[in-house]
């Protein structure tokens, strides 16, 4: 049982501040009661002297007055007795001198004149009694009455702080610790369990009542919130499974018509460039056939890159790396643009600007990489009118695990209208273009670079843009390759 109760924290320190405080009110009025004690004490050594004086001061000039030295010795003896008398001096005028105990200095003291009376004549001096009063018994006895009365009352105030704490523990102290264990281990949604307090009922509420009352109260809105939360949640996951459903279906849907329409469409176009190259065709059926060529070359495009968004939604694209020349496929890239520009009847320079420092090949997927920049070659060549689109390949140092290395940095730049600052962050966006508006001037539905963005984060590379104009090139697309592209190095 005692131990139950001193693991009772709370009873504790209440307890124990109930004994401060007990303890300092106990020596405070233990102080108050001995120092009335002491007085009372002093009170009554001090009537010695006045008994002295009313008693014996008159037997004991009796026997100066009859030289009763014998009689002296007996009064004097009797008044030594008295614990308060310490020291006693009678001096007589013949010169005889008596002594009882030992001449200290105390703090009372009493000088009586001995004198004879006789009839009819002045008052003779027989001798003189200094009597000196000792407290030393009366300090000893305030201060065991002290002791005594101390350690009584914190006996007293020490039984009534475990009266106390047995008290708190009965009647608060185990309630609030049932009410804790309940709080603790009882679920907000669980509504079995019901809060009890092991106590006769009573007709009047206390405050553990009140708490009670308060709990069960919370556990009712929280039940309430709990299920509403839970509604939510079943409601979301059911409208995330319908959407990754209908995801799926738009995929496959659009997945599966790319494919149909870009059957046809490339028979249409192989029928065109018959038709086209065909000398027997008026020329102005063969300016109509290259026109409607031109048309269905960028359908074909924009089928092309809506089957690639469907395929990245469904994760169905996959990086394959493999050995790569890679100033040859930089050639390639030259080439491509160059035909691109002429398509576009544009007077617009081609430049290819390859390091000197570059590798003989490199841990590539080829044609993911040419698929990516052909995508911003052909945006270079679609926005810019004339100048100059410049293709870079360059080693960029870098560091792996603390040796010195280099990765790839893939640039290419355009002379063209460049981009506005409050346009670069939607470039990357799906279906976004930076001439938006109802009369733009260029085509397309703003898939490229979209592709572009998210077929680099699969080959683990960074697709950036610089619209800052350097060097006459307004716009630069930065491809930024790790130095896991080396041969030999293992992937990030």
């Amino acid at each position: 049982m005692i131990s139950r109760l001193l693991r009772n924290r709370l009873g504790v320190r209440l307890v124990v501040i109930s004994l401060l405080i007990g303890s300092v009110l106990s020596v405070f009025s233990t102080g108050v009661q001995l120092l009335a004690s002491y007085q009372s004490q002093k009170d009554d050594a001090t009537e010695v002297l006045d008994q002295i004086d009313q008693a014996l001061t008159e037997t004991l000039e009796f026997a100066l007055w009859t030289l009763d030295f014998e009689q002296i010795d007996v009064i004097l003896d009797g008044i030594a007795a008295n614990e308060a008398v310490s020291y006693l001096d009678l001096t007589s005028v013949t010169g005889d001198r008596w002594q009882r105990g030992t001449p200290v200095e105390e703090p009372v003291s009493q000088i009586y004149d001995l004198v004879h009376d006789r009839p009819g004549s002045a008052q003779q001096l027989l001798g003189t009694l200094r009597v000196h009063l000792s407290l030393d018994a009366v300090v000893s006895r305030v201060w065991e009455q002290f002791w005594i009365t101390l350690i009584t009352n914190l006996a007293k105030a020490y039984i009534a702080a475990l009266a106390l704490l047995y008290v708190a523990h009965v009647l608060i102290t185990r309630h609030l610790r049932n009410i804790a264990t309940y709080v603790a281990d009882t679920d907000v949604h669980d509504g079995t369990a019901d809060l009890k307090l092991e106590r006769p009922s009573r007709q009047y509420q206390d405050d553990l009542d009140s708490i009670v009352l308060a709990i069960r109260n919370f556990e009712n809105r929280a039940r309430e919130a709990f299920g509403l939360l839970q509604r939510e949640v079943q409601d979301r996951i059911k409208s995330e499974s319908e959407a990754r459903e209908a995801l799926s279906v738009r995929s496959s849907f659009i997945g599966t018509m790319s494919h149909e329409v870009r059957t046809p469409l490339n028979a249409i176009l192989g029928f065109l460039h018959l038709i086209e190259t065909n000398e027997d065709v008026p020329e102005k059926q063969r300016h109509y056939a290259h026109v409607a060529t031109k048309a269905a070359q960028q359908l074909h495009h924009q089928l092309t890159n809506v089957l690639e968004v469907s395929r990245l939604d469904s994760n169905a694209v996959t990086i394959i790396r493999r050995a790569t020349d890679l100033r040859r496929l930089a050639e390639q890239w030259r080439d491509t643009t160059e035909a691109t520009v002429h398509f576009h009847q544009k007077a617009i320079k081609v430049t290819l600007d390859l390091d000197p420092d570059l590798d003989e090949a490199y841990n590539l997927d080829g044609p993911r990489l040419t698929q990516i920049v052909t995508n911003l070659t052909d945006n270079a060549a679609k926005f810019t009118a004339s100048g100059e689109i410049r293709i870079s390949v360059r080693c960029v140092p870098q560091s792996r695990d603390g040796e010195d290395t280099h990765g790839l940095e893939i640039c290419v730049a355009d002379t063209g209208e460049g981009i506005e600052k409050y346009q670069v962050q939607n470039v990357f966006e799906r279906f976004t273009q930076s001439d938006a508006g109802l009369k733009r001037a260029h085509g397309g539905s703003g898939l490229g670079l979209t592709i572009s963005r998210e077929m680099s984060e699969l080959m683990g590379a960074e697709l950036t843009l610089d619209a800052k104009e350097r060097d006459g090139f307004s716009t630069r697309f930065l491809i930024t390759l790790g130095c896991n592209v080396r041969l030999g190095a293992h992937d990030d």
